[in-house]
């Protein structure tokens, strides 16, 4: 990691958090760079405030410089990367947000080589029943199966957050988490395999907060805009009428990204956040992936040639279908244990029917045939 006086500069507007943002994009851009800010005169960076109506008294460039000094030696002893507005590695979708930081950190491989990438942003309530779990895998299993270049965004928080960065290890789609506090801690604690894993799956781990920041509450709420700035879609699993992932759809929306909500029943403490979203137009209604694949712009067609050539298997589709009319609500297990089609080979076989409008996909994994 560089430890010149661009990235002392970088690290010290990221101690001052009034500056640290596109808001201020004008003020950098009037001093040449970040590193121009630092270097400039009290004198002329007086007449710069001045002309931009900024108050003089909000930045203390010497304190900054000075405590810069002290997170730069956290960031050498964790391995934290440093990744500015001014790089070329910086998240295009994010840096069209006028309140996305200027300098935020990380850990793990940000370059994405391959032409078109869809970010997901994956999130909801700590409190996640085993239904909607269930269904946020089943969603990430079937959206793998597209052949699509697809990263899951989410914040590593317990229940819903959790499981998006699970199935994504798990059906091989990159996944990023964005932190509340500083990349030397990760929190939850008990989830600190789960970040090493994302890590080693080629993920990364994103913050903008310095290590020497103090934890506080508002910091994680605060996280919600870069998960919402840095995808196209934001896709509201499961929620409670308040919470961080209410805050997250609405900053999605006020970006002009897509917002999708699963529904859940009217008396769901837990669902109550998402029909309200669906109720205000907010969010878009989505039952299955299929929905999902709309929205994003994802061809559902039996002729795309991204999608396994398992949908081929004519006899096994038509094995698939008696099976289902013979058992109600049959389910991913029982179908496996009946036909011995190996787990990812019968997802698409499913996906498949469900597309044709055949089968029903229900929570739980179960399956029905369409009326």
């Amino acid at each position: 990691m560089k430890t010149d006086s661009s990235a002392r500069a970088q690290v010290a507007i990221s101690l001052l958090p009034r500056l640290n943002s596109n808001f201020c994009l004008p003020l950098i851009e009037r001093c040449g760079s970040i590193e121009g800010y630092f270097q400039e005169s009290d004198k002329a960076l007086n007449a710069i405030y001045q002309e931009l109506h900024i108050s003089a008294n909000l930045f203390d460039r010497q304190k900054a410089l000075q405590e810069a000094d002290k997170e730069l030696e956290q960031i050498d002893r964790h391995d934290i990367r440093i990744c500015s507005s001014e790089s070329d590695i910086y998240p295009d979708l994010l840096k069209q947000c006028e309140d996305a930081p200027l300098v935020f950190f990380y850990k793990g491989n940000l370059r994405i080589t391959v032409p078109t990438v869809i970010y997901l942003a994956i999130v909801g309530t700590r409190h996640a029943s085993p239904r909607c779990q269930n269904k946020v895998t089943s969603t990430i299993e079937e959206l793998s199966l597209t052949g699509r270049h697809i990263v899951i965004v989410s914040g590593l928080a317990y229940g819903i957050d959790a499981s998006a960065h699970r199935a994504s290890l798990q059906y091989g789609l990159k996944t990023f988490a964005v932190l509340g506090h500083g990349l030397h801690m990760i929190y939850p604690a008990s989830h600190k395999k789960l970040a090493d894993n994302i890590l080693q799956a080629g993920g990364v781990l994103i913050s903008e907060f310095p290590c020497t920041t103090p934890v506080h509450p508002s910091n994680f709420l605060r996280r919600n805009r870069i998960i919402a700035g840095l995808c196209q879609a934001t896709l509201i699993a499961e929620s409670a009428e308040k919470g961080g992932a209410m805050s997250t759809a609405r900053i999605a929306a006020s970006y002009n990204r897509d917002v999708m909500a699963f529904p859940g029943r009217p008396d769901d403490k837990y669902s109550a956040g998402c029909n309200r979203l669906i109720k205000e137009n907010t969010a878009a209604l989505v039952d299955n992936t299929i929905d999902i694949m709309h929205i994003l712009n994802i061809p559902v067609s039996r002729n795309t040639p991204t999608m396994p050539e398992l949908f081929e298997t004519d006899n096994q589709s038509t094995m698939l279908i008696n099976l289902i009319d013979k058992t109600e609500d049959i389910t991913m297990d029982d179908l496996i244990q009946a036909t011995t089609i190996p787990h990812g080979e019968l997802a698409a076989l499913l996906l498949q029917l469900e597309l044709e409008g055949k089968i029903l996909a229900l929570p739980g994994k179960r399956y029905t045939l369409k009326n």
